[in-house]
């Protein structure tokens, strides 16, 4: 209470429960335990269920199209609509109703048994190589000319003996924009990132939209996340501990890199403004961008 007291745009804040919720999620035997508040949001949370088929696919959204800039589809599957979607906002002055920023909690499950190129995601070389591909298809050249520095803030996490990739995805302002959103500086995702079965692995991202200005609210945003963090535990089904070993025998020196810094990635060659007298789009991007991470 004394925190909503005092908050302001220079010192935000959550709403902070007395409970929170422990939520477990039966990922066709594996077993994922999550501590969270309550969600404070101007929506009701919707309930997605708690047991989930892992090999329905039917569960998943394929990528069966080749991307906007011609490169032939990938085929990885992920689960629409997520399995997990909690959402938190954060708040300034009291005698101010409108929130200030927001905070969601976000889970799919990715499918990697319909790619062409086979990886084991218990194999850390290769499952790096599957969140490198996939940060290019959702924050990279394949997604669109929105730009993101990504990965920021690599490490590997262990939490109740599994190995978590964590690392974070800022959205910058564009060379093409001329204004400066409220937002840049303050928009970022934390993920979490681990192997369920050789052929799928769990994303549970925090995905912010913080307020100005940034240092304050990317603070209370970071505090949340560390709060979660340490109570997310995942408990392997004996056929994912029986896959896991085998990896580890075929791949006994496989590791994910200590580190890693933001790809360089590059959008798009040149951009003009489009004559729209001619019928052209607001605006035309030209030439090639960087290709997808090779995966094999």
């Amino acid at each position: 209470m004394l925190k909503r007291l005092f908050a302001s745009r220079n010192n935000p804040c959550f709403a902070n429960p007395s409970r929170w919720d422990t939520l477990i999620l039966d990922l066709s035997g594996n077993r994922l335990e999550i501590t969270l508040p309550p969600q404070d949001y101007e929506f009701a949370e919707e309930d997605r269920g708690r047991q989930f088929n892992l090999f329905d696919q039917s569960l998943y959204e394929y990528d069966t199209e080749p991307d906007r800039n011609g490169y032939p589809a990938h085929f990885e599957g992920v689960s629409v609509p997520g399995i997990l979607r909690r959402n938190w906002e954060t708040y300034g002055a009291i005698w101010s109703p409108q929130h200030l920023g927001s905070l969601q909690c976000y889970a799919v499950v990715c499918d990697t048994s319909r790619m062409p190129v086979k990886l084991n995601c218990f194999n850390p070389e290769q499952m790096e190589r599957l969140i490198m591909h996939g940060f290019y298809y959702s924050d990279g050249p394949g997604n669109g000319t929105n730009e993101f520095d990504v990965p920021v803030n690599w490490q590997i996490m262990n939490l109740h003996d599994v190995e978590w990739v964590y690392c974070e995805s800022w959205k910058r302002r564009p060379q093409w924009l001329k204004f400066t959103h409220a937002t840049y500086g303050c928009d970022f995702s934390a993920c979490l990132i681990t192997p369920l079965f050789a052929d799928k692995y769990l994303l549970l991202s925090f995905n912010a939209t913080g307020s100005l200005p940034a240092e304050p609210s990317n603070r209370v945003m970071h505090e949340r996340i560390a709060q979660i963090i340490p109570h997310i535990k995942l408990s392997l089904s004996p056929e994912a501990q029986k896959q896991r070993a085998e990896a580890k025998q075929l791949s006994p020196n496989a590791r994910y890199s200590k580190t890693r810094k933001p790809e360089v990635w590059k959008y798009y060659e040149s951009y003009r403004e489009g004559d729209m007298s001619k019928g052209e789009n607001e605006h035309i991007f030209e030439g090639p961008c960087s290709p997808p991470p090779a995966l094999d």
